[in-house]
């Protein structure tokens, strides 16, 4: 990759824009870098600030390759040359991950990109979630006030993708979809996400995204583990969710998660 030296960036207006961004350790987040059209077949590239030295490259793509998604560790990359928009996804993060990071697309002469300011911040995890065939779980996710109308979502992950399951956005209490619901009581920070009749085939990992803006998402990924013995697992004494159909509004208890940035 080529040398990129962040004070020369930096003196030429228009050449890179910038955001802010705010993860959770142990979560993820989503990051969404537009590039004007013309670029579509050059490499891509997103790389880390280091202290007094080049920008350190941590996933690129080819140049007039055609694989949209590029996975390296940690990191993921989608070229999506068709609303030329490079979405970079960071699994897994700690604080140690806070810094300044650049989405840049490798041409002759500088680079043009996008700078993103990431800041980590300590927050809770939804760990393992553990359920029996036939039965349900109730998974509560705490969330910072300021996003109490940011649309939000739950997917299943799979090889290369997510497959969304249900979400709710705007001033929305109740959402259904199937075996899944869904109530955000936005005046708590309390998302509560309900399973009802689950089997096995419903195990497997789970992400729970946040939409912040229109450039980022940030998400917590959680592990749902289905056995077919209610004797083995601890279910849980919480009434199922109301069905489809109904319009009542249960009252809450709060999530033993401590409330997320708060400070934010």
């Amino acid at each position: 990759m080529k040398i990129i030296w962040t004070f020369t960036l930096l003196m030429i207006p228009g050449v890179v824009s910038s955001m802010s961004v705010i993860g959770y350790s142990g979560g993820g987040v989503m990051i969404t870098c537009k590039y004007d059209k013309g670029f579509e077949t050059y490499p891509k590239y997103f790389c880390k600030e280091q202290w007094i030295s080049p920008c350190s490259e941590l996933i690129r793509t080819e140049i007039n390759s055609e694989e949209k998604w590029v996975q390296s560790g940690r990191f993921s990359l989608i070229d999506n040359k068709t609303a030329s928009g490079l979405t970079v996804t960071i699994r897994d993060l700690t604080e140690q991950d806070s810094g300044t990071y650049y989405c840049g697309v490798e041409i002759y002469g500088l680079d043009p990109g996008t700078k993103v300011n990431l800041e980590v911040i300590t927050g809770p995890r939804i760990g393992t979630v553990r359920g029996y065939s036939g039965g349900h779980v109730i998974i509560n996710y705490s969330y910072a006030i300021q996003h109490k109308n940011s649309q939000k979502h739950v997917c299943k992950t799979g090889e290369n993708l997510c497959l969304s399951l249900i979400s709710i956005s705007g001033g929305a209490e109740w959402e259904h979809s199937g075996r899944f619901s869904i109530h955000d009581n936005r005046s708590a920070g309390l998302l509560r996400v309900f399973i009802r009749e689950l089997n096995v085939q419903d195990s497997g990992e789970y992400r729970i995204i946040v939409r912040a803006s229109e450039d980022y998402s940030f998400f917590s990924e959680f592990d749902l583990v289905i056995t077919d013995d209610a004797s083995e697992t601890t279910s849980s004494s919480s009434p199922p969710p109301p069905p489809p159909s109904s319009s009542s509004s249960s009252s809450l208890v709060e999530s033993p998660l401590q409330r997320m940035c708060a400070r934010h």
